[in-house]
Formats: C-alpha cells, sequence, structure tokens
C-alpha cells in the first residue's frame, strides 16, 4: 500500500509515525486505546493518522522479521507485549494461534517464561497492527500507509498560517503536515567498520541470522567480533544451519552474557529501585542517585528476594570464555539466580534511575561499569547457551579477548584480525568476518539522512550518553538551543540516551504508552492543522481498509 499522490501539495494529518516496527505500531495501538478510552467511543472528531513505514506490512520492522528458528527472544515471552498495561497479550495471542504453525517454530506450549523466535513476536505485531486498523474504524480515524523512508521532519517556523504544524516529507510521494510527529525509525547502523563495507564477506550486522547462514560456506572460516547478544545469535545460526568450519569470537573484554536461569521467578515487588522507590532513595540523599548508592540497593534488593551475593555469581567467573559459561550453565541449571530476577525487574524503573543521575556519576558508570553492567545484565536462554557449549566442546568455537582490529586484504580475500595476548600480538584469518558489535548510538556521526538532517538543521542535537538529546517527562526533542520542541517525540534506539535501556520490549511499550497518552489528549481538544488543502481534498494516498480480521491466520513469512 503505497502513497503516489500526484500533486506535491501537503496532506494534514493529527499525528505522523515515522518508522512502522515494532515500537512505531506499540504506539499506534495505545493511541487509539487511549482515544477510545478517553472518548468511550468514536472520536469527537474525525483524526487522521499517517504511518511512514518502506515495509509492506507493519509490525515487525528488522529486529522481529522472519528469521530462522534459532534467532531467540532474550525476554521472556511473558514480558513481550505491545500493550504496556497487558504484558501476558503475547501470550494469549500465541495460545490462540493453530498449534502446527507453532511446531514449525519448535514451538509445543508456550509458557510465559519461554524464550521464543522472534519471528513469532513479528507475527503477533502483524496481529496488532491489524487490530489497530480494527480499532480505528471503530472509532472513526483514518490510517493512512506511506510506504516510503522519511527524508525529513521539520517544525515550521513562528508566523507560519500552519504555525504548530510538523512538516514530513518522504523520500517518495507528497510531503505532510502533523500536528505531532513520533520518530520511531530503528536503530542507527553500526558504524565500527566502515572500512570494510565493500568488502566481500562482510557482514555489518548478523541479522537476518538466515541471510548470514545462507552465504557463509559451511566449512569456511568465520570471525563474529563482539561477544554480546547479537554475537551469541551470530554463532547459533551458524550451528543451526549446520556450518561445520572454525568460528572464531573475539572482543576487547572476551566475556559472553551471562546465561539465564529458567528457574528464576519475579520478585513480589522491588522496596528501592521501583519508580516510587527510587525518588524515596533520592529525595534521601539531596534529590539525586549514585553509582554507589544503586549499587547498595540492588545489594539490598537481592537479598531481600532470598538471593547471595557470591562474587562469581553475580559478576562472573573470572576465567577463559569456555570456563565461565560452564559454570554460567551449572548454576542456571541447577537453581534460580536471584540476582538475575531484581536486574530485569528494574526495568519498570531503569529510565528513572537514569534520570536521577548526576551527569558526573553517569559518566562514571559508562567508563567503569557499562561494559560488566551489558554482559551480566543482558542475559541470554538456555537453549542457546547449551549450542555454544557443544561448538566449544567439539573445539569448533573459540572465544578471545584483547580484541585490535580487523582489515580485509584483497589479495588473499581474506579478513586479517588482530588480537592482544599475554605472548604478544597475534593475528587470526577468516573467509567471512560478521560485525556483532551492536548498532551505533552516535548521531552526530550518522549517515542516516533523516538524523543527519535534524542535526544539520539545528532541529535536534546529539545526548552526549548516545541517541538524540530529549525532553525526560515528555521524550521530545531539544534543538540546537536546547529549547524543547513539543510537537516531534521519539521513541526506540534514538531515546537510550535519555532513557538507557531502550531495548527491551517492557520499557518501550511502557514509554510509547506515556507518550500516546499524551499526545491522545492534546489532539482531541486541539483544532486541526491549517494547512493549503483540507483532508478531503488532500491526495489520495493508500488508506487501509475499513475491516480487517482482529487475528489474521498466521504465516511462516511475511
Amino acid at each position: 500500500m503505497t502513497s503516489t499522490g500526484a500533486s506535491l501539495q501537503p496532506s494534514a494529518a493529527d499525528l505522523a509515525i515515522v518508522g512502522g516496527g515494532s515500537v512505531a505500531v506499540s504506539l499506534l495501538y495505545q493511541f487509539l486505546l487511549a482515544v477510545q478510552d478517553k472518548n468511550g467511543g468514536p472520536a469527537a472528531r474525525p483524526l487522521r493518522i499517517v504511518l511512514f513505514e518502506p515495509q509492506a506490512e507493519p509490525g515487525p520492522g528488522g529486529a522481529y522479521q522472519e528469521d530462522l528458528p534459532s534467532n531467540l527472544l532474550n525476554i521472556p515471552a511473558g514480558n513481550m507485549s505491545a500493550r504496556a498495561d497487558q504484558r501476558m497479550d503475547f501470550v494469549d495471542w500465541l495460545r490462540g494461534q493453530d498449534p502446527a504453525w507453532l511446531r514449525e517454530y519448535g514451538v509445543d506450549a508456550v509458557a510465559p517464561t519461554d524464550f521464543l523466535p522472534r519471528p513469532l513476536f513479528g507475527a503477533y505485531m502483524r496481529a496488532v497492527h491489524a487490530r489497530c486498523r480494527e480499532l480505528a474504524s471503530t472509532l472513526g480515524v483514518t490510517l493512512v500507509h506511506v510506504q516510503s523512508r522519511t527524508r525529513s521532519v521539520t517544525p515550521l517556523r513562528e508566523g507560519d498560517m500552519r504555525v504548530g504544524a510538523v512538516r514530513v516529507t518522504p523520500e517518495h510521494g507528497a510531503p505532510w503536515l502533523a500536528r505531532h510527529v513520533v520518530l520511531c525509525n530503528g536503530n542507527l547502523p553500526s558504524q565500527a567498520f566502515p572500512h570494510l563495507d565493500d568488502a566481500p564477506g562482510y557482514f555489518n550486522s548478523p541479522y537476518p541470522v538466515s541471510a548470514l547462514a545462507g552465504a557463509i560456506g559451511r566449512d569456511a572460516t568465520v570471525c563474529v567480533v563482539g561477544t554480546s547478544l547479537s554475537a551469541v545469535d551470530a554463532i547459533a545460526a551458524l550451528q543451526q544451519s549446520g556450518h561445520r568450519g572454525p568460528i572464531l569470537c573475539v572482543s576487547r573484554n572476551g566475556r559472553l552474557p551471562s546465561v539465564r536461569s529458567p528457574h528464576n521467578q519475579a520478585p513480589a515487588a522491588l522496596r528501592h529501585l521501583s519508580r516510587d522507590g527510587v525518588l524515596q532513595l533520592a529525595a534521601r540523599h539531596g534529590g539525586t542517585l549514585s553509582v554507589a548508592l544503586i549499587t547498595q540497593a540492588l545489594k539490598d534488593e537481592v537479598r531481600a528476594a532470598g538471593g547471595s551475593l557470591d562474587t562469581d555469581d553475580v559478576l562472573g567467573l573470572e576465567a577463559d570464555a569456555r570456563t565461565a559459561l560452564d559454570e554460567e550453565i551449572r548454576r542456571s541449571s541447577a537453581a534460580a539466580r536471584p540476582w538475575q530476577a531484581v536486574a530485569a525487574a528494574t526495568n519498570a524503573a531503569v529510565d528513572q534511575i537514569w534520570h536521577l543521575l548526576p551527569e558526573a556519576e553517569r559518566n562514571r558508570f559508562q567508563s567503569q561499569w557499562r561494559s560488566l553492567w551489558m554482559a551480566r545484565r543482558a542475559t541470554f536462554p538456555m537453549r542457546n547457551a547449551l549450542k555454544l557449549q557443544a561448538l566449544f566442546q567439539s573445539g569448533q568455537l573459540q572465544v578471545r579477548a584483547g580484541y585490535m582490529d580487523s582489515r580485509h586484504d584483497p589479495a588473499d580475500q581474506l579478513f586479517h584480525t588482530r588480537l592482544r595476548g599475554a605472548a604478544g600480538i597475534a593475528t587470526h584469518s577468516s573467509r567471512y568476518l560478521v560485525n556483532a558489535t551492536s548498532f551505533s548510538v552516535d548521531a552526530a556521526a550518522t549517515r542516516d539522512p533523516l538524523v543527519a538532517a535534524l542535526l544539520r538543521d539545528g532541529h535536534a542535537r546529539p545526548d552526549p550518553f548516545g541517541g538524540l538529546a530529549l525532553d525526560f517527562a515528555t521524550g521530545c526533542l531539544k534543538n540546537a538551543q536546547d529549547a524543547v520542541l513539543p510537537r516531534i517525540s521519539v521513541l526506540g534506539s534514538l531515546a537510550g540516551g535519555t532513557y538507557f535501556w531502550t531495548t527491551s520490549m517492557d520499557v518501550n511499550a511502557r514509554l510509547a504508552r506515556d507518550q500516546a497518552q499524551r499526545i491522545a489528549a492534546a489532539l482531541t481538544r486541539q483544532p486541526p492543522v491549517i494547512g493549503p488543502e483540507s483532508p478531503a481534498d488532500s491526495p489520495s494516498p493508500a488508506i487501509w481498509p475499513a475491516r480487517t480480521p482482529t487475528h489474521p491466520a498466521p504465516t511462516a513469512s511475511s
């Protein structure tokens, strides 16, 4: 469904959403629910929403696209939902699907504690998008899908007849004027190895892992740069596809993530690190927090949950990666690990905690603790841990610390990766190199056209801790003069500098709900945008059908 209006005159919309992945559709769904709750039925006046998404089917985005079953969620199914107020929505939807279809993904039963294949969540998000179309029809809201990327987002100048509106210009089709714009345009591509972009055999991302596994010869040598969750996904995909060649996984510290115990139970309630708890904790210490205060609060929460503070358990065994993984599997197989459950429960307040840390404490955390925190907090499921363990045991997998750099030699068509060790510098050669260092958060250096334009035109500025600088209370952009632009807000990875942990669906759904409710309240009490055309006279992009099934039959592909 594509916008192809012949006129270049802008169309008018109340809400424009840039991006059509999971966060965007979560925002859309919760916005419509907020309109419904506010009005008790159809909107008081017709609303028009436009979604800018180049994919034909909004919902999965890049994160949850169709892929191999080995590509697992790193969050239990019970914490994956498009609705912040209904955490079991994904699980309930899955339980209503065809068991034969689920078995194609290796799923025989669905429990809230399961780590399920990521494509299943993508199918769920497509179904949520279908719910949005159904609900919009009921509410008298028009949804428009412009199947294009967005070139620019520009707040109109003071004195313009449409003051308060924002111009959204897609790469294809006519521009739009919107009363509010939410940027949900996904992750910025990694910029770790720009000199390797054109090298044959180089992958700037492991995703989709099906493409990775399909393109790499089964007997080829592979180097994976990075040892975090993305690296685990890449290695698991190669194992799943029957790869036989040696795999070298490297990073500066050589640490794999912690293995999540399947016995974990969510703590009844956090005392110090809930949203109210952190406010009270800060109030007792002059209105701010510190790394030391948070560390002590975490210890108190773990003790209250019945856990120990064994250093090897919480911080990980200081050993080679293979030995450390064996110990992780042993501990997680044997019993619950309360520190993992407590760390996961802090998602409910992680943005508030980050906000209450002064800049000096944030810098201290970034320089001294972030690497260790990410390796321990970002756990991965036992199923993939056992795959890595088997590769270690067969000698096919090695994980090394001391990563220095990688280069490609056109003469031998190999990648040469240097590692610093006790014996000096060693060089390892591979036919393929996979960048698993994660996406970029450096907005200032990005080549993304939309983000670059926002910065160039002064409508945004980089956050020193990643992404774009935002107003904490609203998620709205701060421009180059540090003024808040109340008509443009941001969700997802570009909001990470403000909210810290914006890679988990439970956090993003909560932030999306808060923005959705605020925007819905504003739009339902304000007059429509005044543009050169009324909505009725504007060019006619594809408008989604008025009635579609709430839960379409899932398929194995997009």
